[in-house]
């Protein structure tokens, strides 16, 4: 039988420590069903500590890469109250010294203003969005030269270290929702490091639609009575919109979008 407490433990003792760890897609027989077990274990350490759950982020929203990362499916992990920042005034500074292997991800994020359950349209999903907006995620890897598997990502806390979550575009009932879904489909985005652009993309590349993941989201939480169904007042950070730069102390990452009204973001690392 799979020691899922054992496997857990390896991840939280390779985060006190700052050590990398082998995947654990090595182990014969370890799946997602495993890797999800292992986090609900860190879930349930994270909220015994006092640590509150306020949202999740979704990875692996490109489905090129998902052959790579022996998956079928995006796949997700849990945010909360002390790694979730708000950066309404465009920009910010985040220390990067504990991180490992630390790089940066530019997302549309959603917040909810009512529950998400089942299988829906991206329209219908949208209706319970209260705000749309740019942000980033910092993500970590504890394996040697980010090699792994998607298990292996959702078994590290989802490679998971901050979300900064920019200005909100607040969605109103004169705003035509068919509309907002076909502009992200097609939004353009950029990423620039230290001035220079570091990638590019488009909503195109998650799923087909930043949207779209937030219906596939609350498709894979319904179908996983461990975990809640997404919920009214969590944010949902949708996945990255460019390859993601590695990152260090003294970068200065801006990210900014073309093709939809949000206002760009600046995080500097210390």
């Amino acid at each position: 039988m799979m020691n899922h407490a054992a496997i857990a433990q390896s991840f939280l003792d390779s985060r006190t420590n700052r050590t990398l760890l082998t995947p654990p897609s090595n182990i014969p027989g370890y799946t997602l069903h495993d890797a999800y077990a292992v986090a609900k274990i860190h879930f349930d350490h994270a909220v015994a500590a006092g640590h509150m759950p306020v949202g999740r982020k979704i990875g692996f929203t490109n489905p090129a890469a998902w052959s790579s990362m022996n998956l079928n499916t995006a796949v997700w992990g849990y945010v909360y109250a002390h790694t979730v920042f708000d950066t309404t005034a465009g920009h910010t500074t985040h220390d990067v010294t504990t991180a490992l292997q630390p790089k940066i991800e530019p997302e549309i994020m959603f917040g909810l203003k009512a529950d998400v359950l089942g299988a829906i349209d991206p329209v219908k999903a949208l209706e319970s969005v209260e705000w749309i907006a740019l942000g980033y995620e910092v993500v970590s890897c504890p394996y040697p030269d980010w090699q792994f598997k998607g298990v292996d990502a959702v078994s590290a806390f989802g490679l998971h270290r901050a979300l900064y979550v920019g200005a909100k575009r607040m969605l109103t009932a004169s705003d035509d929702l068919a509309d907002i879904v076909a502009r992200l489909a097609t939004v353009k985005g950029r990423i620039y490091k230290n001035g220079a652009l570091a990638g590019e993309g488009s909503g195109q590349i998650v799923l087909g639609n930043p949207v779209r993941a937030l219906a596939a989201l609350a498709v894979v939480t319904a179908n996983q009575p461990q975990f809640a169904p997404l919920a009214a007042g969590e944010i949902i950070s949708s996945g990255t919109l460019t390859p993601p730069p590695t990152i260090a102390a003294g970068d200065v990452i801006r990210a900014e979008v073309e093709g939809f009204d949000l206002a760009p973001i600046e995080v500097a690392f210390v």
